[in-house]
């Protein structure tokens, strides 16, 4: 089913807040650009959706990929998108869709995903199942999925590969959006609440990982221009630490054959813990 949208339009990205896309494939099954909960965040409007330099590249160099595609595989792909007929949760907005060679082409634009294809033949996990993905909306027969890159001549130099429908997989990703809708995507107040928890969380638990990363390498940098010399200066100072050599008690036990008397040892306890 065709759906009246052109992409990357404010109509389009409301269309798109509601359904099951092929872009997001990847991302429900563990493999994409995203974990599943920041998808759901995404979804919710909590979270602006990812873009590295790849995607933008892949958005300026996708026309002239289709007109390199139609000119040099004798197709005639356009944009399109598109809503399953099977089930409409699904939808997919196709890079292209030859009606009359019943054939969908996928375009990327990454040196990474470039080499892939060209040394492996196949596309990555996260682009293969948003092909299948693709290919179950649109009941393909197949997929022409394309690479571009600029090579060190910076001329646009580009790989292709054909992918076929795989009903294992497809089914593989009917159950992972199932899996995705049920756990994400019910709006009841309990969930929301677990939801900006866990955003709030992982979003702060990131800037902690940041910042941790940054003080111990200005600390580095701190012990390494003190050049083996204690050291202070404004409220900073370098210092060296001793650590006296420590029997291990339990090794040695362990070793001797012992059995440790009940009276040493800590009785049992239990907490709870946030893992983020």
């Amino acid at each position: 089913m065709f759906i009246n949208l052109e992409q990357n339009t404010p109509e389009w990205l409301e269309y798109r807040r509601t359904k099951f896309n092929a872009s997001e494939a990847g991302d429900v099954m563990g493999v994409g650009f995203n974990k599943p909960y920041v998808l759901a965040q995404i979804k919710k409007g909590q979270k602006a959706v990812f873009e590295n330099q790849a995607m933008k590249n892949g958005k300026n160099y996708e026309p002239d990929l289709r007109v390199w595609l139609n000119k040099t595989m004798h197709y005639d792909f356009i944009p399109v998108v598109m809503q399953s007929d099977d089930d409409p949760r699904f939808s997919a907005s196709l890079d292209g869709l030859d009606i009359m060679a019943d054939t969908i082409c996928e375009i990327k634009f990454s040196d990474a995903e470039y080499k892939q294809v060209k040394e492996c033949g196949v596309p990555s996990k996260k682009y293969y199942y948003q092909v299948q993905h693709q290919l179950y909306v649109s009941e393909a027969k197949k997929c022409i999925f394309a690479v571009g890159h600029l090579n060190d001549d910076f001329e646009l130099e580009a790989v292709t590969c054909e992918i076929l429908p795989n009903k294992k997989a497809i089914n593989e990703l009917k159950n992972a959006w199932n899996a995705f809708e049920a756990q994400y995507l019910q709006d009841d107040e309990a969930n929301n609440e677990w939801l900006e928890l866990a955003s709030e969380l992982s979003e702060l638990n990131a800037q902690k990982s940041e910042l941790e990363a940054k003080i111990a390498e200005l600390k580095a940098k701190a012990i390494e221009k003190a050049d083996g010399r204690e050291q202070a200066h404004f409220g900073l100072s370098v210092y060296k630490i001793n650590r006296k050599a420590q029997p291990d008690y339990k090794g040695y036990c362990e070793h001797m054959g012992y059995d440790v008397p009940s009276e040493f040892i800590r009785p049992e306890s239990s907490s709870w813990a946030v893992r983020v």
